[in-house]
């Protein structure tokens, strides 16, 4: 680390703690004990970011005080809808507070007053004493502390981002010097503190009020030079609120709180301390971080070998650099006696039609591993600093190893096997009997963790490979890698194999403990080489259609653009939230929605809620509607269509979604719309190859449904279902006591309503506000439901009360997702893993069976030897790119195919279409 700089960092424990803890909410990190750890590695990860960029001399942390403050005392409703901390924070702000004690970091907290009071005063007497002070903090309000000594950090998205402001930077993003913040506060309010503000005075009012006036006392003074009315008699009515605001939001800078700077010095941590909780956390990626930033940075501190996260001991390793032709094929016959080994590549792109090999690493048994470098360039063109002439031709590679990849009866083990299988079959190598696959298996394990190679050494082996920036430099060009000396790629190359085979061992075991060998070796696993196929197959796209149809929605937004100016009366960004805001709220004077950090929100739920108030609305979904389908399809997906091949490419990832559903990138093909008129011409562009071929749709009828009444074992919903009646139908004949002939369109919609919130465990306010009725009646709905279906409560009851005993939810065939907060105390985070717990076993029985399905198709369709090709799995529909003469053949495999992939206790159906793109065929 560099040499320590003059400069004082202070930073706001709880602010810091409470982001760490809302950004892994929807996957909470818990240990082996169950322990949630989210805030505590949050909150660690940003602390160690901040004192290697930083490099303070002085470090503080600052705290608010379990009692109540001043501001309470002034005012009832000041934090007063905050909710209490969640219960599995609790101990995790003890921990923290131990691990700063540990690292020897003052943390200052004094009662009646908050963090924000304690920095305010801090910097003061850092800036009297000439010093350069930060504070680290998410919050706003800090801006108005900002002066030329003292700044703040303000924490992006990820540990990684940080924005440094300063007084610059605080003018450029609110208009005004960072003193009148606190006046800026006085006007808005902070929803986050429930500090009112003036009611209707949003940023776009506030701001220029500041800007031409200062601060909170010349506004007043100037009220009757305020030419808008409106904005006017807002503020005389809330002159009150906004002065109390100002007191609200206004940091005190002299509170009685004992400092010196000399006391912040940053000292020599007890990290064996440090480690010690740490190791009781299992935060073990933590404790290496925390041991190599001190290590470099306190004098005479030593890491204790016994804990953190550790290299590979290169004394007890056996790694082997093959470079030539004899000892290659020597490898090859020890490989092809094996029953299994674990392989690895190393390439230059990521991009599997435009990739070279630059080597392969094998493993045989943990601790050993032989890399072979290669050169897969015809001649030396001299595009490399260093010789490849140590390196075996690619061609001379094949010969000699291609009889071990395409072996049968050798297992193969990978991590993320796809890659690796695409890079060979690239280079005219197939892989044949890929047997496991260790990301795929810590994905079956627990869903919810890393799945990275890195993630899993650190987790399950106790130490961090190598990482990739060594060998080529932090920006990880991957064009480097022929750049790199083999004997320093050797060590990388098959380390990366041997920590897959170790990974492998370990696994193996677990999935078997756990009773998920069905879900693993006939599903995820055999998985890998379908969507390999399918990937490198890709689909052919009609190019002008979709040009036109960008064309066609450019000419849609002109239209709404001067719709809604002309109803709002002025001219302004329809993009900006800000000047949206003000414009509804404000000019037209539409009710408020839904309160936000930065004012009444204006999402399209927000937007659809106000249907009907004004006919602007209507032209702003529209546009909005138009905008994304113009950048998200209609111009972004011409762009992805390979130069080589000519075809659109996605990639499917089955690692993504808890649930087991896979997932698709560049592009997300889950997401295009299918519902409008207009999101229904993107599915128009997907055509077949050629105009012999077509395209053939396959699409499992509710699913989700049938295999609900399948569990549930409901004899009612049972019945329908292979009577083939239309069961929302008969729902809604049951729920409201008709004969089915006169059920009418409205009870219809209100009973698929039901029949598909059941699914996803929704109440009488959820239902309510789905059907637009009074909650009372959405309870009765829902009870009538009930006492109709029976089994189906039954089936609720009993998911919830199996999760919260077992600590998680799981399919038919045993895939699992953990619900680590399902007994918590807190309200809001239980019920969501409560509503879990009843979803996960029907939508994850439904990615098992879509999935089953894939593979017997996929097998059979080779078998045949036919031209059909299945292209595209979106949902619970899969999409195939077929010869028209081989329809009859195909049609009623896929059809079998899919509705004995799982079987149920009703009758599986499958729609299928055909046409000349793929709307036409669904």
């Amino acid at each position: 680390m560099n040499q320590r700089q003059n400069r004082f960092v202070i930073i706001d424990a709880m602010a810091i703690a409470y982001k760490a803890y809302f950004a892994f909410i929807n996957r909470p990190l818990v240990n082996s004990k169950g322990e949630s750890t989210s805030a505590v590695y949050g909150f660690m990860t940003q602390l160690i970011k901040i004192i290697d960029d930083t490099k303070p001399q002085y470090l503080a942390i600052a705290t608010d005080s379990k009692e109540k403050t001043f501001r309470h005392e002034i005012y009832d409703g000041y934090k007063s809808s905050r909710a209490t901390m969640p219960e599995d924070m609790v101990p995790q702000i003890k921990h923290i507070y131990d691990i700063v004690e540990a690292l020897n970091i003052p943390l200052f907290i004094l009662p009646g007053f908050e963090a924000d009071d304690i920095i305010g005063t801090v910097f003061k007497k850092t800036e009297a004493l000439g010093i350069e002070a930060f504070a680290i903090t998410p919050d706003k309000d800090y801006v108005q502390l900002i002066t030329e000594y003292s700044k703040i950090i303000k924490p992006g998205k990820t540990a990684d981002e940080v924005m440094i402001i300063d007084e610059t930077k605080a003018i450029e993003n609110y208009g005004f010097e960072p003193k009148y913040m606190v006046d800026y506060l006085a006007l808005v309010g902070d929803a986050s503190d429930d500090i009112p503000g003036v009611a209707g005075i949003g940023p776009k009012t506030a701001t220029p009020l500041i800007i031409e006036y200062g601060d909170l006392d010349s506004i007043y003074e100037n009220i009757n030079n305020i030419t808008k009315q409106n904005v006017k008699n807002k503020l005389i009515e809330s002159k009150e609120n906004a002065f109390l605001s100002k007191t609200l939001a206004a940091i005190k800078t002299d509170v009685p709180i004992d400092f010196n700077i000399e006391d912040t010095a940053l000292h020599k941590p007890n990290l064996e301390k440090v480690n010690s909780i740490l190791q009781e956390l299992e935060l073990k990626n933590i404790i290496h971080k925390i041991n190599k930033l001190f290590n470099e940075t306190s004098d005479n501190v030593q890491i204790s070998e016994e804990v953190g996260t550790k290299e590979i001991n290169r004394s007890k390793v056996d790694y082997m650099l093959i470079t030539d032709i004899e000892e290659a094929n020597k490898l090859s016959k020890t490989l092809l006696s094996t029953d299994l080994f674990v392989f690895d590549t190393e390439t230059n792109s990521l991009n599997v039609f435009d990739v070279k090999l630059a080597g392969v690493s094998f493993t045989i048994n943990p601790n050993e591993a032989y890399f072979v470098p290669i050169n897969p360039f015809i001649e030396d063109i001299g595009l490399f600093s260093r010789d490849l002439s140590s390196r075996i031709d690619l061609i001379e590679f094949k010969e000699i190893f291609k009889p071990v990849f395409e072996n049968n009866k050798i297992k193969k083990v990978c991590q993320n096997g796809k890659y690796d299988i695409a890079v060979l079959r690239s280079n005219g190598i197939e892989v044949n009997n890929f047997y496991f696959d260790t990301m795929l298996a810590s994905y079956i394990i627990d869903p919810d963790q890393r799945h990275g190679m890195d993630s899993l050494s650190e987790n399950y082996l106790g130490y961090t490979p190598i990482p990739l920036s060594d060998l080529i430099g932090k920006e990880k060009n991957p064009e480097l890698i022929f750049d790199v000396d083999v004997e320093i790629l050797k060590d990388y190359a098959c380390e990366d194999s041997d920590i897959t085979y170790q990974l492998y061992s370990l696994f193996k075991e677990k999935i078997k403990e756990n009773h998920q060998e069905d879900i693993a070796y006939n599903v995820e696993f055999p998985l890998v080489k379908v969507l390999e196929d399918m990937e490198r197959i890709g689909v052919n796209l009609n190019i002008k259609a979709l040009k036109d149809f960008s064309e066609e929605l450019r000419i849609s937004m002109d239209s709404y653009t001067s719709n809604i100016y002309e109803l709002a009366g002025d001219t302004f960004n329809i993009n900006s939230p800000k000047q949206l805001q003000h414009i509804l709220f404000e000019k037209l004077g539409l009710p408020p929605t839904r309160k936000t950090k930065t004012g009444f929100s204006t999402d399209a739920g927000s937007l659809e809620s106000l249907k009907g108030q004004n006919e602007i609305i209507d032209y702003l979904l529209d546009y909005r509607q138009a905008a994304k389908l113009k950048s998200t399809y209609a111009d972004a997906l011409p762009k992805l269509v390979n130069p080589k091949t000519k075809r659109l490419h996605t990639s499917f990832n089955q690692t993504v979604a808890s649930t087991g559903r896979l997932s698709s990138l560049n592009p997300n093909l889950q997401n295009i719309p299918i519902r409008t008129e207009l999101g229904k011409k993107i599915r128009e562009a997907f055509i077949p190859r050629d105009k012999e071929h077509v395209i053939l749709s396959s699409d499992y009828s509710q699913i989700e449904l049938r295999i609900m009444a399948s569990i549930c074992n409901d004899e009612t919903l049972i019945e329908a279902f292979r009577n083939g009646e239309d069961i929302h139908r008969s729902t809604a004949a049951l729920v409201f006591a008709v004969d089915p002939d006169d059920v009418t369109q409205d009870m219809r919609r209100k009973a698929k309503e039901v029949n598909f919130g059941i699914l996803y465990g929704i109440g009488a306010f959820g239902l309510a506000n789905r059907l637009g009725i009074p909650r009372g009646q959405g309870q009765e709905i829902i009870n009538t439901y009930f006492s109709k279906f029976s089994n189906v409560q039954d089936y609720i009851s009993s998911s919830i009360e199996d999760a919260k005993a077992k600590g998680y939810a799981e399919t038919l065939m045993g895939r699992r997702r953990y619900l680590k907060n399902i007994n918590s105390k807190n309200r809001v985070v239980r019920q969501f893993e409560e509503r879990v717990a009843i979803n996960m076993p029907i939508q994850g029985t439904a990615a098992d069976m879509i999935k089953l399905a894939m593979i017997k198709i996929f097998n059979e369709l080779n078998s045949m030897n036919v031209e059909s090709k299945m292209v595209l799995q979106v949902h619970d529909e899969l999409v195939f790119d077929i010869p028209k003469n081989e329809i009859d053949i195909v049609e009623p495999i896929i059809k079998k195919s899919m509705e004995e992939a799982f079987p149920l206790n009703v009758p599986v159906l499958v729609d299928i279409g055909i046409g000349n793109n793929w709307l036409e065929a669904h």
